[in-house]
């Protein structure tokens, strides 16, 4: 009998798969993205008027937390304009056009 025992595994559940696989922790924090790198040159203002016409804008604030903050305070939406312009790319084979952002953002007055 003892050349007839095959060795013996413990049997696999959820509960030991569980305990034995290594756990992935996961960050609470976020990643700060510059909104410049992905928005272009953001600028924030507050809404003139709640109505479902065309947006107005009114005060400029300058980072979003104000922009929230007023929002918050005031009931008034809070506007993000992103500004940008199309750029010719003549260096391949293939034109192409593509977005650059503007940076300097007291260039243009809305």
């Amino acid at each position: 009998m003892k050349g007839d025992l095959a060795s013996v595994e413990p049997a696999l559940d959820s509960k030991t798969t569980r305990e034995t696989a290594p756990e992935r922790g996961r960050k609470n924090r976020r990643r700060s993205v510059p909104v410049s790198s992905s928005w272009g040159s953001v600028r924030f203002f507050m809404s003139k008027s709640d109505s479902d016409r065309l947006p107005t804008v009114d005060q400029e604030l300058q980072t979003e937390a104000e922009a929230m903050l007023e929002s918050l305070t005031t009931g008034k939406s809070y506007l993000v304009i992103s500004e940008w312009k199309g750029v010719a790319d003549l260096s391949k084979k293939v034109p192409q056009i593509r977005k650059e952002s503007v940076t300097n953002k007291k260039a243009t007055p809305l």
